[in-house]
């Protein structure tokens, strides 16, 4: 599996991705910065899942919706496709 990207686009804006030792969360999301964080601690697949979830995130907030889907949600979602990824050997 390879590393993660050092960025990616989520809804038109750029996100540059940083790796820190966390403590309370697996990873974050910043609109005022266009950072998204993950946990250097984490192993290899768990900063994927990390990642789709984060950017989960992002999809919602650039969605024209007056729902937030939930962070139960947002997990099961971002675990589901990263197996899905793993799993049909997308994530090389």
């Amino acid at each position: 599996m390879t590393k993660l990207p050092k960025k990616v686009k989520i809804g038109g804006h750029m996100f540059k991705i940083v790796f820190k030792e966390l403590e309370d969360d697996n990873g974050s999301l910043d609109w005022r910065t266009n950072i998204i964080t993950i946990d250097k601690k984490l192993p290899l697949n768990h900063q994927w899942a990390t990642l789709i979830h984060e950017a989960f995130h992002g999809f919602n907030t650039t969605m024209d919706t007056q729902n937030d889907f939930g962070h139960a949600l947002l997990d099961s979602l971002s675990e589901q496709f990263y197996a899905f990824l793993v799993d049909n050997d997308l994530l090389k």
